[in-house]
């Protein structure tokens, strides 16, 4: 049986992503704070250059400047994000039965359209690519567990650890012991690639369980009288 859009993740990903959001819209960052986001990855790498720079030439005072404007824009441009993100944690929380039974009667419908496409694609392929997924998300769930050491749950902890750091040396960043230095941009780092590497497992899980739900359906469908 063929049909007219074939299995492929790529295909897949864009019929997930043509969904509506329905209730759980709230949680998607808006365009605003993902170019605050994008700004503040910018200011942490430049304000890591004076560091670099009195490794070869001798400290001046416009490189504390410098290191002070990058790391003071760094934390403004998180900050707004941040506060989104809990005031929004905070409201879920207060409201969670209703979400959720409000964002299960939206995604039904648009799951139920979802499976029917993937039902109607060839068995074979819908296991290939359930095997594909499965093994992907193990090995990036490995990939995770070594570099982060289940410090994952730690959540945005390493963050604000980061900024102490940084701020307990204000005055002085230059000044600043280079281990401590190494481990605040260490953590930012860390919290980066760990916030990536979660997503994409989240990502995968939801390929896996949409393509077992349609290899069940097409064996229900089969052998039914």
């Amino acid at each position: 049986m063929t049909t007219e859009n074939p299995l492929s993740f790529t295909e897949l990903d864009r019929r997930l992503r043509d969904m509506p959001d329905g209730p759980a819209a709230i949680l998607d960052t808006p365009p605003p704070y993902r170019i605050a986001n994008l700004i503040g990855g910018v200011a942490a790498f430049l304000t890591f250059v004076p560091f670099i720079l009195i490794q070869f030439m001798p400290p001046e005072r416009w490189m504390v400047v410098w290191a002070q404007v990058g790391f003071s824009v760094f934390l403004l441009a998180l900050l707004p994000g941040l506060a989104r993100s809990y005031g929004v944690l905070g409201w879920t929380l207060w409201t969670w039965r209703a979400d959720q039974v409000s964002q299960l009667d939206h995604d039904l419908p648009q799951f139920r359209t979802l499976l029917a496409w993937l039902s109607a694609q060839p068995q074979h392929a819908l296991a290939e690519h359930q095997r594909v997924a499965r093994l992907t998300l193990a090995q990036i769930s490995v990939r995770i567990g070594m570099f982060t050491g289940g410090l994952e749950r730690l959540g945005v902890l390493p963050v604000l650890v980061s900024a102490w750091l940084f701020l307990r040396n204000w005055k002085d960043l230059l000044d600043m012991p280079l281990w401590q230095l190494l481990l605040g941009f260490g953590l930012m780092l860390f919290y980066i690639v760990m916030t990536v590497g979660n997503l994409k497992r989240i990502r995968l899980q939801l390929y896996e369980s949409l393509l077992a739900e349609a290899l069940a359906m097409k064996a229900a469908s089969g052998t039914a009288p």
